[in-house]
């Protein structure tokens, strides 16, 4: 092609080719417009393609409703002729808003329809997220109430049996003291195995007399009195003394623990104290001692002989 460009020079066989192929389309359908549905898209053929646009659907279609409205013996019009009517665009171009609606709201419906399944699957794991929740503290309460419970029957159990124990104890004391009366005496300890008597050895003096008793022996308060004296002493080891009805007092030694208490009113048989081994103790035994008006110790065995003491 020549680059001359005056104004007596003749157009180049490609120039009028060129130029014969942009005036064959209609200035509706330039670069600027775009129709949205492949029906549409074939509007845009160009001449030589105008065979393929009268075998598509849509020019069919325009075929079809341009016949419709063509007197019977009259020439159909072309397929160039449909695509640079007025009518067939517009027609076109409302079947592809209605397409581009019908597309949107079948979307809008979609995700309206997503929207509620979520919505639903939300609440539907909210309900079952309480109801664990729920689950989980109803099965705490009933471990908890459990525990109570158990906690409950434990320590009624334990109540009733220091109740039993107590009531045997208050029976045997009531009998003893029954059968000798407020004033009367019984043995220190039951089954008791003398071992040692009142007297002077290695160079000091026993003031006592001695028991054999394993460790945890209860023993008994001889008579009516009061807890005057108890705890840890030199030499005695745990020890208690009694101070009985008639004034006289009695001690007993080398003890593993006391159960009564200073102050505190005895009565014939009562369990003041366990027997053990503590302080100068070569064995676990009872040491007991008794000291006439609370003064010096005697030999115990003329005392206990004359309250029929054996």
């Amino acid at each position: 092609m020549s680059e001359y460009t005056g104004r007596h020079r003749p157009p180049t066989r490609a120039e009028r080719r060129a130029q014969q192929r942009r005036s064959r389309l209609p200035k509706s359908f330039g670069p600027a417009y775009a129709l949205p549905t492949a029906a549409a898209a074939t509007l845009v053929l160009t001449a030589a393609g105008a065979t393929a646009a009268q075998s598509s659907p849509f020019t069919s279609a325009a075929a079809h409703a341009q016949a419709a409205f063509t007197p019977a013996g009259a020439e159909t019009p072309s397929a160039a002729a449909l695509l640079s009517d007025p009518d067939v665009v517009e027609s076109a171009r409302a079947e592809s808003a209605t397409t581009t609606d019908e597309t949107d709201g079948l979307a809008q419906r979609r995700q309206a329809a997503s929207t509620s399944l979520a919505q639903d699957q939300g609440r539907t794991q909210e309900r079952q997220r309480v109801a664990r929740d729920k689950a989980r503290k109803q099965l705490a309460a009933d471990r908890a109430e459990a525990k109570k419970r158990a906690a409950r029957e434990r320590a009624a159990q334990s109540t009733s049996g220091s109740t039993t124990t107590a009531s045997g104890s208050g029976a045997t004391a009531s009998g003893d003291a029954s059968s000798v009366g407020a004033q009367g005496w019984v043995k220190p300890l039951d089954n008791a195995v003398f071992t040692s008597p009142f007297g002077h050895r290695w160079g000091r003096l026993h003031a006592g007399q001695d028991y054999a008793a394993a460790v945890g022996t209860p023993l008994k308060a001889m008579s009516s009195g009061e807890v005057i004296g108890a705890g840890p002493m030199d030499g005695y080891g745990i020890y208690i003394d009694i101070k009985y009805w008639d004034g006289t007092v009695s001690r007993y030694g080398h003890l593993s623990s006391v159960s009564a208490s200073v102050g505190q009113q005895v009565a014939p048989g009562d369990t003041v104290a366990l027997s053990g081994n503590t302080g100068r103790s070569t064995g676990p035994h009872l040491h007991m001692e008794i000291h006439p008006g609370g003064g010096e110790p005697i030999d115990p065995a003329a005392w206990l002989a004359e309250r029929g003491i054996s």
